[in-house]
C-alpha cells in the first residue's frame, strides 16, 4: 500500500509540473481537454464526494462523537470551505478588473503566495485522503485519483491563468512537493476520524467551487460533447 500511495501521489505531483503544457495547445484542443475534465470532476462531486460526507457523518454520528447540535458537522465544515475559497476568487477577481497597474506589486506577491499556500493545503489533505483511502477502498481508490488529478489540472490552469510566469517558476514545485508531501504524511500518520473527516469535507468545498466556477464549460471556451461525455464515463465506472 506504501509503495502505490507514493506512486500515485507522485503522478498527481507530475501533474502540476507538466500542466502547463495545456496551455501551448490551440483553443479547440485546449477546450475539449478543459471540457471533458470538468465533466469527470462534476460526476466526482455529485456522485462520490456528496455521499462520501453523508457517510462519514453517518459514521460520527453512529459512534456518537457528534451531538445533535452538530448532526451536520460535516456540511458546516464543507460550506466553510466553499465561503473561503470562493472569498479569495473574488478578491482575484476584483483585483483583475481594475487597473492591475496601479495595484502594488507587493499585493500582487501576497495575493500569489495566499492563493497557493491556500490550495497547497488542499493538496496537501487530498495526499493525506488518498493514502486513507487506499487503505479502505483498495482498487475503486483509482477512480478517486482520476477524478483529483483531472480536477488538479484545471485548478493548475487556472492559477497559471491568474499568476502566469510567477506560478509557473515557483508555484507548480510548491504544488506538486505539498501533494506528495501529503502522500507521505498519511502513511505515518492517522489522524482521528472527527479531524480528518472534517478536513476532507473543507477540501469537498473547495471542489465543489472549483467544479462550478472553473469547470463548467463557459461561452466559447466550451465543449459540451466532451463535458457530457466526461461526466458519464466517470459516473458509468463509478457506478460499476
Amino acid at each position: 500500500m506504501v509503495l502505490i500511495t507514493l506512486l500515485l501521489v507522485a503522478i498527481l505531483a507530475c501533474v502540476h509540473i507538466f500542466a502547463n503544457g495545456i496551455t501551448s495547445l490551440n483553443t479547440m484542443s485546449k477546450s475539449k481537454w478543459l471540457s471533458f475534465a470538468g465533466g469527470i470532476s462534476i460526476a466526482f462531486v455529485f456522485v462520490h464526494i456528496l455521499p462520501e460526507l453523508h457517510n462519514m457523518q453517518a459514521t460520527l454520528r453512529e459512534e456518537g462523537r457528534v451531538s445533535l447540535l452538530f448532526e451536520r458537522y460535516l456540511y458546516i465544515i464543507s460550506l466553510l470551505g466553499v465561503l473561503l475559497f470562493y472569498g479569495l476568487e473574488r478578491i482575484l477577481i476584483d483585483m483583475r478588473e481594475n487597473n492591475t497597474s496601479k495595484i502594488p506589486q507587493s499585493y500582487k506577491i501576497s495575493i500569489f503566495w495566499w492563493h497557493v499556500c491556500m490550495f497547497a493545503t488542499f493538496n496537501l489533505i487530498i495526499g493525506y485522503y488518498l493514502h486513507h483511502e487506499l487503505i479502505v477502498y483498495n482498487f475503486s481508490t483509482l477512480f478517486t485519483f482520476i477524478a483529483l488529478g483531472f480536477h488538479l489540472l484545471i485548478v493548475d490552469y487556472s492559477l497559471l491563468r491568474h499568476h502566469e510566469s510567477r506560478y509557473h517558476n515557483i508555484g507548480r514545485w510548491f504544488m506538486a512537493t505539498a501533494v506528495f508531501a501529503g502522500g507521505v504524511a498519511g502513511v505515518f500518520v492517522t489522524i482521528p476520524d472527527i479531524f480528518s473527516f472534517a478536513l476532507f469535507a473543507l477540501v469537498s468545498g473547495a471542489i465543489v467551487v472549483n467544479s462550478f466556477k472553473e469547470e463548467l464549460p463557459k461561452d466559447k471556451e466550451n465543449n459540451y460533447t466532451f463535458f457530457l461525455t466526461g461526466s458519464i464515463i466517470y459516473t458509468v465506472l463509478l457506478i460499476l
